[in-house]
């Protein structure tokens, strides 16, 4: 073999390396080298210790009964609501006066049952004002309670708000 025939054969097995070298990706050999191997599990002697239980302990809000009248009381509002929008669509509109009150009850029930939940000290005064609100909820419901279990719900949930809200 001469000199020529050596040169060809050297820089044809260089190829051959670089080439089979680049088809790997050496981040694939720096990943195996540094991955944890797996290991088998040791049983725990420690109870699990749930961290919510720390986060329910905090004191119950001052305006805690209030703000669950008024977010039932806007809850069963929504449903109302629903009820009210699909009979007009429907075509009955004797559900006009009863919607546009509910409306008034969904807003102010949101709103005290937000301020309740937050402590704040306006809470009690602002439900207090909501009553006027409310009662005339309960009015425009009272037609339709025995024909639409949502509006005889609202109606329900519209006095066990308004009786939070009247002070003890």
């Amino acid at each position: 073999m001469n000199r020529r025939q050596f040169s060809r054969a050297a820089a044809g097995l260089v190829t051959l390396a670089v080439g089979s070298a680049a088809a790997e990706d050496p981040r694939d050999a720096a990943r195996q080298q540094s991955a944890p191997k797996p290991t088998r599990a040791e049983p725990v002697d420690a109870p699990f210790v749930d961290p919510a239980p720390a986060a329910a302990a905090a004191p119950e809000p001052r305006h805690a009964a209030i703000a669950r009248a008024f977010a039932d009381c806007a809850a069963a509002a929504e449903a109302c609501i629903a009820t009210c929008q699909r009979l007009l669509a429907s075509g009955d509109e004797s559900l006009g006066d009863c919607l546009k009150a509910v409306l008034d009850a969904d807003a102010i029930a949101t709103a005290v049952a937000r301020l309740a939940h937050y402590d704040s000290a306006w809470a009690p005064v602002v439900a207090k004002q909501a009553i006027a609100i409310l009662d005339v909820c309960i009015e425009a419901c009272r037609p339709h309670l025995a024909r639409h279990p949502a509006c005889k719900t609202c109606s329900d949930a519209c006095k066990i708000a308004i009786a939070k809200a009247r002070p003890a």
